[in-house]
């Protein structure tokens, strides 16, 4: 997480999900083990043209309290890297890793803001960094705009942070799941331990790939097979829409779960931890049955709907109907103590939810 100097740590700040091609936030509490007082609000706009006004404008539509807040940035303007680097300390693992990243991308180090995330075990980094020519287009109208950016953390964190918030005690850390968020323009795969990210991939698919090859193989507009695509996530029946669009998409849910098992596989081995027990599948695109059912029989393993998960099901329906609710959330929440709330006993302490 890239921090700024004057960011408080506290419950609630604002969260700024970059996704999917615009903007949500996000704002709420953690109290009791549920969400408390969630607001959730989608902006579809062109990021290139956001003016101080416009952010004015998104913050008041969104009825968030506060100016600080944490932005939750996609691979597409925050470059995502996982590097195999040996063990140091974190100021020279991040040294390291600013290094290897100016190389990668071609550019001087200097240019970059930088920072890294230890994932696993197996001496993995995920490295991220941010051109500052693009961070200060993005960070100029925000500050015009009476807000305070206190951090900057890829959107993968922000996920792993709403997935887990059931997970934080030191009890918990051996309960492993895996996490596909499945989006319209990219998709990640993560298996989280606990509260942490054990391992990390990004991937190429996206929803705006299933649209059109459902409207190419069965001859419908772009709108048309939006809408057979949004039947097949309410429904499980397998009606003639249901099989068309399974048809439609089955190369696809056949390699994204190849990429899925390949992923798992790869996690056990390099971690030597407990495999996940079950596959989460969040994201603007993530759920419908025939990719569920695909999961399911390529990694042997239970696959659920992000809003089965208890602390999810306490959200509003309107709440989750927005694209990028999940990332906004977990941005919300970036500023919870989580380490200070930890306990071996696994039994909550006063400062937990």
């Amino acid at each position: 997480m890239i921090l700024f100097p004057f960011g408080k740590q506290r419950n609630g700040q604002v969260g700024i999900a970059f996704y999917d091609g615009g903007i949500t936030i996000g704002q709420c509490s953690w109290k009791n083990g549920t969400y408390s007082t969630a607001s959730i609000k989608r902006f579809e706009c062109n990021l290139s043209e956001l003016t101080s006004a416009d952010w004015r404008n998104m913050v008041a539509s969104a009825s968030v309290i506060g100016s600080e807040c944490c932005l939750a940035l996609p691979p597409s303007l925050a470059h995502h890297q996982v590097l195999r680097l040996p063990n140091m300390a974190d100021t020279e693992v991040k040294e390291a890793a600013a290094w290897e990243m100016a190389d990668r991308l071609n550019v001087n180090k200097g240019s970059l803001q930088m920072d890294a995330y230890p994932i696993g075990t197996g001496g993995d980094v995920l490295a991220l960094a941010i051109e500052l020519s693009t961070l200060r287009d993005i960070l100029d109208p925000m500050y015009e705009a009476g807000l305070q950016p206190s951090a900057i953390e890829p959107q993968c964190a922000s996920v792993t942070r709403t997935m887990s918030m059931l997970h934080r005690r030191q009890g918990d850390q051996n309960i492993v799941r895996s996490v596909l968020d499945f989006g319209m323009h990219d998709s990640a795969f993560m298996v989280l331990a606990g509260d942490s990210m054990m391992f990390y991939k990004h991937l190429d698919y996206s929803g705006n790939e299933l649209i059109h090859w459902i409207a190419k193989h069965t001859g419908v507009t772009d709108s048309q097979a939006i809408r057979m695509l949004e039947q097949s996530k309410r429904h499980d029946e397998i009606d003639d829409i249901s099989k068309a669009v399974r048809n439609a998409t089955r190369s696809i849910h056949e390699s994204i779960a190849t990429d899925a098992m390949k992923c798992i596989r790869h996690y056990g081995v390099t971690n030597r931890g407990p495999l996940s027990s079950e596959l989460i599948i969040t994201g603007s695109a993530g759920w419908n049955a025939n990719l569920a059912s695909t999961l399911s029989t390529a990694c042997s393993q239970d696959v659920l709907q992000d809003v089965r998960l208890p602390h999810i099901q306490s959200l509003s329906s309107q709440n989750l109907l927005q694209p990028g609710w999940h990332v906004a959330l977990g941005a919300s929440l970036s500023s919870l103590p989580i380490g200070q709330e930890r306990r071996s006993s696994g039994l909550k302490s006063k400062g937990a939810a």
